[in-house]
């Protein structure tokens, strides 16, 4: 019998959003042809309006939130044995004018359709979990654990938002004939090292010791890491994630990194997140430095209002020698975030201000580019 996939009963409709009806779960169904396959469902939309100022002039834009993309994806899993489930994802993200790429001269970015995840699974609780296919490596986020609840507005990938913005330098710059002064923007400054992303590659995670798990993978063009990651919860209601892991980006590379990051949220409320990288670079300019970052957050979590809960936070982080290693440069960015959960809507609503900052001993004298973001993002 040929198998059929139909999505029913989608009963969201403009007149809903209008008068901000809810759209229950249950009204979304998704029916796999084989009654052993389930499938689900899922992603979110996350929109935002941003005012950036770089110190010359100023703008608004209309963004993708860069801080967590618009997505969605299909997972379809069989519980194949008793000790085995086999599963595959189909996951994409769609984003109209993002929020680390759009500019002072680039105000409109045309929505563009990327591939994230094409992923198949094989998860035994004793065995441990073997994917196959494009989907993340394992050092991907292990600079990016986060208990704060404020993730969404800000974290240590700071030039999420903001990332496309040239620094604008006060200072003449003198152009030899037929040369351009180069500028530098804030995502030239400001990368957290992230590990090496979602590729096509093989990933094995072993089972969890004592909240412990270790994980390794192997992806195209000679590229491989390793990354050990912990998740432990206390008697009194406090949480700790932590991850740290070593990349080898392989093939035309020449320099491996280390990342890690760890968060804790004690059961009344109160978090701290820390955060760091380093690349060790193969072919070192004389006198240079490896690029480096260190990244902290403070923040209280409680539930204030009925709604669900609310999350602020502080956070600030020093970036250095990133964009060039023969220059002493160092990038300094802090920010206070606010997120407030809908929890009954599946929505947050968040608001943020970023201050980005950099400093190089060259006679260069750069003007801040600072910028507040609001917005929503409601999963499905």
């Amino acid at each position: 019998m040929k198998k059929v996939y139909t999505i029913s009963a989608v009963t969201m409709t403009t007149s809903a959003l209008l008068l901000g009806g809810a759209v229950s779960a249950s009204a979304l169904e998704v029916n796999s042809g084989n009654d052993k396959v389930g499938l689900k469902l899922y992603g979110h939309i996350n929109r935002a309006v941003m005012a950036v100022d770089d110190g010359n002039e100023s703008k608004v834009f209309h963004v993708d939130n860069t801080n967590s993309e618009s997505r969605f994806g299909i997972n379809g899993e069989v519980a194949a044995y008793d000790f085995l489930t086999i599963g595959g994802t189909v996951e994409v993200e769609w984003q109209s004018n993002p929020s680390h790429k759009v500019s002072m001269q680039e105000e409109s970015i045309s929505s563009e359709l990327k591939e994230r995840k094409m992923d198949v699974y094989f998860d035994s609780e004793k065995l441990g979990k073997l994917s196959v296919g494009r989907g993340d490596m394992v050092s991907n986020g292990s600079s990016e654990v986060d208990l704060s609840g404020t993730g969404v507005a800000g974290n240590s990938g700071a030039a999420d938002a903001g990332g496309g913005f040239a620094f604008y330098n006060t200072t003449p710059v003198v152009v030899g004939q037929g040369e351009e002064a180069k500028s530098i923007t804030v995502g030239d400054v400001f990368d957290q090292m992230d590990g090496l992303s979602r590729k096509n590659r093989v990933r094995y995670d072993t089972p969890g010791f004592g909240g412990f798990s270790l994980g390794v993978s192997s992806g195209e063009k000679e590229m491989a890491d390793a990354a050990l990651t912990y998740s432990g919860k206390f008697g009194d209601g406090t949480k700790l994630e932590a991850a740290v892991a070593y990349s080898d980006p392989g093939e035309g590379k020449d320099y491996t990194l280390i990342s890690g990051s760890a968060s804790v949220l004690f059961g009344f409320g109160l978090n701290f997140t820390v955060a760091g990288g380093s690349r060790d670079l193969d072919d070192m300019p004389a006198g240079g430095d490896d690029p480096t970052f260190m990244y902290g957050k403070i923040g209280y979590k409680a539930k204030m209002f009925s709604v669900g809960s609310t999350a602020c936070s502080f956070d600030y982080g020093v970036y250095s020698n990133i964009e060039t290693q023969d220059t002493e440069e160092e990038g300094t960015a802090y920010g206070v975030q606010l997120v407030q959960k809908l929890s009954e809507y599946n929505t947050e609503i968040f608001a943020a201000y970023r201050n980005f900052e950099l400093e190089d001993n060259t006679s260069a004298d750069y003007e801040p580019v600072s910028l507040a973001l609001a917005g929503a993002r409601i999963k499905f």
